[in-house]
């Protein structure tokens, strides 16, 4: 039987929902929730000997309790850094040769500069420790707010940010948080992509995704099947992982049994910025040429793909936007004001090149 929290944890849950508790103990967390120090602390670590429910209502309390920014932040502005943060969960040299951060980046710094405020980047160590990105930026409060990639945001980097009281901004969306977060229609530019495929005639239309459990593939999953259904077609996907080698070999042995299988798919969406230079070197060692043997039409664009051959058809993200769009509101929510809501999502468009051929 759950033993309800004492008094005191009832005042301080009342006083929280008021926004005048900033910073969260442990203490805190564990009276509210009616565990002990040492479950929340096991949730915190995600170790096991906790039961689902439990967990639940944990980070059900952690999420309630979310830092809001009030009247009584807005105080405290003479012991303000003069600068925030940019959390990139992976390493800076994959970062920055990508064509998405760096242009993410220098939004949020034109728009800090803006308002003379400073950016400080932290990235990870590996791709295998995320975590060394959030440690680096969050010692010594060196920063006011935070924006976060939330590729690969954890229980334990979210629980960090609320208990040490920073304000912070998503880019894309947490898979078991609802907090404030800038993303593109993800589910929207699968879609247009999908559709124009159909349009041209092709009815195999196989779509290969990132890992299954990010939100944005899980997006793209959901509206290249309803473009799909919508068409009266059997949806066909798949998922790979990131890295290179990785990706080229599963596409080689996806490509084999997909173009072995009757009736073969005649197009491919490429649902992943990450895997279309993987999907083009499989389709040239298998001795594939695009469009003419295989369509391909990718999500997202890149600033290279109109020099390719065949130009790469894909649809855009306005990353630049997305970028102001995500200093735009942390600084709001640092500045206490009031948000109409805690999501920020811009439309994507189809830019139509030649590798996804014409009418069948």
């Amino acid at each position: 039987m759950r033993v309800a929290p004492p008094r005191s944890a009832r005042r301080r849950r009342a006083s929280a929902a008021d926004g005048a508790k900033t910073h969260l103990t442990i203490r805190d967390v564990a009276a509210l929730a009616g565990v002990s120090q040492g479950t929340v602390s096991k949730v915190l670590n995600e170790a096991p000997g906790v039961g689902a429910g439990t967990r639940t209502r944990v980070l059900k309390v952690i999420q309630d309790l979310d830092y809001q920014p009030d009247a009584s932040a807005r105080s405290l502005v003479v012991r303000r850094t003069g600068s925030i943060g940019v959390i990139i969960p992976h390493t800076g040299s994959y970062s920055m040769a990508s064509s998405y951060w760096p242009v993410l980046l220098t939004a949020i710094t034109e728009t800090a500069a803006a308002r003379s405020q400073n950016v400080l980047l932290s990235t990870a160590r590996s791709e295998e420790d995320v975590d060394s990105a959030y440690q680096s930026i969050l010692r010594g409060r060196r920063v006011d707010g935070l924006v976060v990639g939330a590729e690969q945001f954890g229980q334990k980097q979210l629980v960090e940010l609320l208990f040490k009281g920073f304000p912070f901004v998503m880019v894309g969306k947490s898979p078991f948080v609802s907090h404030w977060h800038v993303d593109v229609d993800n589910a929207g530019g699968a879609r247009l992509v999908t559709e124009h495929l159909l349009r041209l005639g092709h009815r195999r239309v196989a779509m290969l995704g990132g890992p299954a459990h990010f939100p944005c593939v899980h997006e793209r999953l959901e509206g290249y099947r309803s473009a799909m259904a919508a068409a009266g077609l059997e949806p066909r996907a798949y998922h790979s992982a990131y890295h290179d080698e990785t990706a080229v070999r599963y596409i080689k042995e996806l490509l084999f049994d997909l173009l072995g299988a009757e009736p073969r798919p005649t197009a491919l969406f490429v649902a992943a910025g990450d895997l279309v230079i993987p999907a083009l070197a499989a389709t040239r060692e298998m001795g594939l040429r695009v469009p003419s043997d295989l369509a391909l039409g990718a999500f997202d664009d890149h600033p290279y793909y109109e020099h390719f051959d065949p130009p790469i058809t894909a649809v855009s993200q306005p990353v630049h936007d997305l970028g102001q769009a995500a200093a735009d509101l942390l600084f709001a929510l640092m500045e206490g004001e009031a948000t109409a809501a805690r999501d920020v999502i811009l439309p994507t468009r189809l830019v139509v090149r030649r590798s996804c051929g014409s009418v069948a």
